[in-house]
Parts: C-alpha cells; structure tokens; sequence
C-alpha cells in the first residue's frame, strides 16, 4: 500500500471540498498525449477541429515527466488527440514507466494493431489496452471513423492479436472492446456484445457514453440525442468541477492543460519543458481556473464556457464524511477512479 498516494488523495479532496484556491497536495498525471497523429476522422471527435501542428512527444520529455510522479500517479493512459500506436518510441515509453512503477493505459484504433505492432504489445509490459470498434459493419465503422476506417482488416488484426495472447496465455494486457451507443450504432450493440463476448481475451465489453467534449462543436453535439448523452450532461452540476483540484493532461509538446476535453490547447496552465509539475500545480493559471469554478465565472475560458460534462459537489467541511452521504457525487467521484485507487 503506497500511504503517501492515500494521503496526496485526500489533501487534494480536501482542498477541493474547502475551496482552496491552493493545493495542499500533488497532482496526478490523468493522461500524457505521445502524440496527437492519428489515422482517423471520427464524426464524434473534436479533433477533426485541431489546428495546433501534429507531432510527436520526445523520448527524453516524456522521461522527464514520468520522473515527477514520484509515485503519486500510478495509472497512466498514454493517449489524448490521436493514436499511441503511431509513435515509434511508443514501447520505450511503457517500459520506462513501467520501472518507475507506473501502471500505463492506451486507447488506439483496431487497423493501427498491425502483425508487427502486436508482436510488440504482448512484449511490452503495458497494462490496458483500450480498442475502438464502433459498430459491427462496414457502413456503420466507416460512416463513423471517416474514409480511412478499414472494418475487415481491424476485425482480422483484433482477432489475430487475441489469438497470440491466448497462445501465450498471457494476462496482460486487460483488454477492452468499446463501442459508444448513439443512433447509429444503437441497433449494432446487441450483436456487438453476443460476438466479442464470447471471445477469449477480451477481459470487458464497454457500451461508452457519448460525450460532447468541451460543448463548443454544434455539429457533435446534435449527434446524439438526449438519451445517449452522458449521465453528466443530462443532471449538469452547479458546482465547481473536481479535475482542476485532482489532475492535468499534459499535451505532446510539453504543455499542460486541465483535463480531456481539451483537444486544442485552449487552456493552457504551463509547459513542462521550462516549469515543474509542481510550480504548474499552484501556479497562477491553475489558481484562476480553480477561481473560475469557485465562482462560475468562464467568461475568459474558452474551454470551461460551454462544458456540461463535468463532475462537481457542494462545498463541505465535514470531508471525508460528506463522500458517504452524498450520493450521487461519491457515485461520480468513484466511477471516476474506481481504476485508480483498487
């Protein structure tokens, strides 16, 4: 049991439930984005918006990182705005945080997970792996993931993967097949679970939510309606969102941002190539963000101004008893980081 990853957690609660525009605590690093290439063009992802230049973490940045954790991050996905599987120093990059003692999570796109590829992932010491496969044809995968989606090669290249990991009778990594429901995929999902529930391997079947990101795309938010929208943009919450007192996402080039709906860079809270992730945690953007949710105030943040799909509860100095008694805040708050604290 690692006390001083308890305890960083229950600072930062604290702080979080006092609304203190300092944190008494350390971050954790919800995500670091090795790059934000990618292959597809997904109707459901804001990325196809990005206009910040593709590119490719650095090796030696992302050891710097990893070196800051001091053990209070211990799961880590390595994905934001494009595909890990892209990056050549992808596997590098899981060994080193395997030896720090960093668990490591990656969502890619099933035509990425070529023979090759494979071979490397059952090599590596990486934790989870995270497969995107909506739909259950090629009209539904093609009209969602845009011109490049291939149904029959990521089908072939899933199913060859399993294989070698079953003949390898290797546990790791845990496997997830995920697909979102929304209209077009709503009669597919029956089916979807009958087939890759029955295969060995896949360790979970994810029916995922749709999210409307930061809220600032019209056209995705009129994807989806009312009744596949996340549990959070149906019951938004008028108080402040936990992310800014919890964690940050870190950006290929270095800087960082609040959370994972910030695809652009919008709100940039500093960059890891000149700051430490602690003069970045109580630095003078991160307080003013912390300030804005306090107050509600995002007419300068064009990131938070629109969002619906953030996770909040009321002020309370009774932390931590006030977890047990309101229940639809310990409901979210867990959800949340059921994978991070077991």
């Amino acid at each position: 049991m690692n006390l001083k990853y308890y305890i960083d957690l229950f600072l930062n609660g604290f702080c979080y439930f006092h609304r203190l525009r300092h944190s008494f605590g350390y971050p954790m690093i919800f995500q670091i984005e090795t790059t934000n290439a990618c292959a597809m063009n997904c109707r459901m992802c804001p990325r196809k918006d990005m206009k910040r230049k593709i590119g490719f973490m650095d090796i030696d940045l992302f050891k710097k990182i990893v070196d800051q954790l001091k053990g209070y991050t211990r799961e880590l996905f390595l994905h934001h705005f494009g595909d890990p599987l892209l990056h050549s120093k992808l596997f590098e990059m899981i060994d080193y945080a395997d030896e720090k003692g960093i668990k490591t999570k990656l969502s890619t796109n099933p035509v990425s997970m070529r023979p090759e590829i494979n071979d490397k992932i059952l090599k590596s010491k990486l934790d989870y792996l995270h497969i995107s496969l909506d739909g259950t044809d090629e009209k539904t995968y093609k009209f969602l993931r845009g011109n490049n989606a291939d149904y029959k090669k990521g089908i072939k290249y899933i199913e060859d993967f399993l294989l070698k990991k079953n003949r390898l009778k290797q546990e790791k990594p845990y496997v997830v097949l995920a697909i979102i429901r929304m209209k077009e995929t709503e009669k597919e999902i029956k089916q979807f679970k009958d087939y890759w529930g029955k295969k060995l391997g896949v360790n979970k079947i994810e029916i995922k939510q749709f999210r409307t990101w930061d809220g600032s795309n019209k056209e995705i938010n009129k994807m989806a309606d009312e009744s596949y929208l996340s549990n959070r943009y149906k019951n938004p919450t008028k108080y402040a969102c936990f992310q800014p007192w919890l964690w940050v996402t870190v950006l290929w080039d270095g800087r960082v941002v609040p959370c994972c709906y910030d695809y652009e860079g919008k709100y940039v809270l500093g960059d890891l190539k000149r700051q430490s992730l602690k003069e970045i945690w109580n630095g003078k953007r991160m307080k003013e963000l912390r300030r804005q949710n306090m107050t509600n105030d995002f007419k300068n943040n064009p990131l938070c101004a629109n969002c619906r799909e953030k996770g909040g509860a009321k002020k309370s100095r009774l932390y931590p008893l006030n977890l047990v008694l309101n229940k639809r805040f310990r409901s979210d708050f867990f959800d949340y980081f059921r994978t991070l604290v077991k």
